[in-house]
């Protein structure tokens, strides 16, 4: 069974909903800016990780086009359908991705990811400019708990940060 992580840990990522933006905006560049140096192994998994950083790049924008969604409803007025509250799973002391999130066996191409990245990018930070505290409205995340907007944007500069720190790891094992 999965221990829940107290999501106060998550306001390091920003205070307010200016500041949770801007590492947003940090977050997204450095992540970016790595993925551009990787072309050489672009498709090639990584030492001591089961993706590719193809791979990786995918599975980020699964995750935040998905929670972009979920940003959508959470700042919206419709009414909120309760969840399943699954608990993620560890592997290893490591989280696992939900299959709706899994990345394809390829990930995404060289020479269009960046197109893929940037239109995810825009459409993510256009929900983001409308984040606020959402006292009240939140959504499960099954590894923190309920989450209300602002929380659920602090975990996605936390998300982009642990991979890009994740493929910066497996460059210099494989270096």
């Amino acid at each position: 069974m999965t221990t829940l992580q107290d999501p106060a840990g998550l306001r390091a990522l920003g205070a307010t909903p200016d500041e949770a933006r801007a590492r947003l905006t940090k977050e997204f560049d450095r992540l970016e800016a790595h993925l551009r140096a990787r072309q050489a192994d672009w498709t090639r998994t990584q030492p001591g990780r089961d993706w590719s950083p193809a791979q990786e790049a995918e599975h980020v924008v699964l995750i935040d086009m998905g929670i972009a969604r979920l940003l959508g409803l959470l700042l919206s007025e419709r009414e909120l359908t309760p969840s399943a509250q699954v608990p993620g799973t560890l592997k290893d002391g490591k989280r696992q991705t939900p299959p709706f999130a899994a990345p394809s066996a390829d990930g995404l191409a060289w020479d269009t990811w960046e197109t893929r990245w940037a239109e995810h990018r825009a459409a993510f930070e256009q929900v983001a400019a409308g984040v606020r505290e959402t006292p009240g409205r939140t959504m499960w995340h099954p590894f923190f708990g309920e989450l209300d907007a602002l929380d659920w944007l602090r975990m996605v500069s936390g998300h982009a940060r642990n991979h890009r720190l994740l493929l910066e790891q497996s460059a210099a094992a494989g270096a």
